[in-house]
This record gives C-alpha cells, sequence and structure tokens, in this order.
C-alpha cells in the first residue's frame, strides 16, 4: 500500500523513540503512516520473538498501516549496494511522499553514534537516490520520495522545524513503553539512588523541544536541503504573540 510518512528504525523502538509523537500525530492528519525497522534488536536484552511482539503491540497504539522489519542484523548494518537496493526496494514498495531516519552525522559510540544509528541515516540517504534510478536493480518500479528528514539529532545541533506533538504525549509514552526488554536490564543490579525511566528522560527532552514554539511537548527534525516555501505567511499561522 502507498504510505504518505515512512521511518526508518536502527532497532525496534527507535522509531518510537524519535518519531513517536509525529507518527500519532499524522495518522490522527489522515496520512498512512509505516516503520520499517533495520533489525530484530538480536542483541539487546531480549530475544529477536520477544522484541518482534514488543513492536507489532507499539504499532497498535500507533495506529500504523505499515510495519516491517528488514533483519540485517543488530550491529551489522553496513552501507553497502546490496542494502542499499534493499531499502531503496522498500521505498518502491510502499511510495511515501516524506522519509524519515537518524541523523548520520553522529560522533561514533554508544548512544546517537551506535554503528546501526548512523549507519542507517547513510544508508537510508543512499536508498532515497536509488530508488528513482531507472537502471538500479531494484524491485518495483522507479519512484521519488519528495523528502527525506531525519531524528536523533545531536545536542547542539538547531532543528529545522519542531512539530507540536502535546495531544498524542500519553499515547506515545504508551507505545514507548510496551518495549520492555529493551528497558531494562533483568541480570543488572539495582543501583543506589533511582534512576529516571526512559519515558521520564524523552518526556523532558521532549518538553525542551516544545519551549521555543509554545508547546508543551514537542518533536524536533532536520532537513539537510532547504525547505521550499510558497507562501511564507504559512509558516506564523499558528503563531501568536504573547500579550
Amino acid at each position: 500500500m502507498k504510505l504518505n510518512v515512512l521511518v526508518f528504525g536502527p532497532h525496534p523502538d527507535d522509531a518510537e523513540i524519535g518519531c513517536g509523537g509525529l507518527l500519532l500525530k499524522m495518522k490522527d492528519l489522515g496520512h498512512a503512516t509505516g516503520i520499517v525497522d533495520m533489525t530484530r534488536g538480536d542483541m539487546g536484552w531480549g530475544t529477536p520473538e520477544e522484541r518482534d511482539a514488543e513492536s507489532v503491540a507499539a504499532a497498535n497504539i500507533l495506529k500504523l498501516d505499515v510495519r516491517a522489519n528488514l533483519d540485517l542484523g543488530d550491529n551489522r548494518i553496513e552501507d553497502t549496494f546490496e542494502n542499499r537496493c534493499k531499502v531503496a526496494a522498500v521505498i518502491r514498495k510502499y511510495r511515501p511522499e516524506i522519509l524519515f531516519a537518524p541523523y548520520y552525522d553522529l560522533p561514533i559510540g554508544r548512544g546517537l553514534g551506535h554503528n546501526d544509528h548512523f549507519k542507517t541515516g547513510i544508508l537510508v540517504s543512499q536508498a532515497f537516490n536509488l530508488a528513482h534510478l531507472a537502471k538500479a536493480p531494484v524491485e518495483g518500479e522507479p519512484f521519488q520520495a519528495k523528502a527525506l528528514y531525519y531524528y536523533f539529532i545531536p545536542p547542539g545541533t538547531r532543528p529545522t522545524f519542531t512539530i507540536d506533538v502535546s495531544k498524542y504525549f500519553e499515547k506515545w509514552m504508551e507505545a514507548l513503553a510496551v518495549h520492555k526488554t529493551q528497558f531494562h536490564n533483568p541480570q543488572k543490579p539495582k543501583p543506589t539512588l533511582p534512576l529516571p525511566e526512559v519515558g521520564d528522560y524523552i518526556g523532558t527532552l521532549s518538553q525542551t523541544h516544545g519551549w521555543p514554539i509554545g508547546a508543551k511537548y514537542a518533536q524536533s527534525f532536520l532537513a539537510t536541503s532547504p525547505l521550499r516555501i510558497n507562501d511564507p505567511m504559512e509558516l506564523v499561522k499558528e503563531i501568536h504573540t504573547r500579550p
């Protein structure tokens, strides 16, 4: 089926963290939405089967039209021509207008700089171009998505645009919470002092993004190409001056 918005996530749960509120809002606006997970997260605490089940549960909460998995291998994603063709085939299959992927220019290491995070950003960026080339050895009819935007923006990087997701925050956190095996290590001893839950951290981060636009909760994204605006008045349509 044709999608309006397609999010690529390195592991099950990453698309929820980076775009969960956005996906709920886009669905509410009448758009067809989907997630493609690049791996089954098999290096994590849960089994691949457990993480598959969590992904299905989260997809139901997000009301996704599509959720698929390329199973490229946790910690083993590489920007190869073969993998570019696999991702390009997905783009041709679902023919989305907008793609989202993790930002690729990250410091290497644990966290945002995880191999699978920045390699997914690179891989999707390459496939975004490859999908429209008629001579590419890719299954499906050539297709050019209209835009590719990035989530997981590193601290200190200014976002290109920010989306108010306040109305969808609770459902977003509900979708995130079903990934229990990702956020709880049963073998790790409890810390002396309580640490914030993942949902608490994401909530605080989304409030930080929301403050500049006058929203309680928001998600921010990066465009690496200029955004073409037909009517600049659309940019201020929902901005209200303070008394």
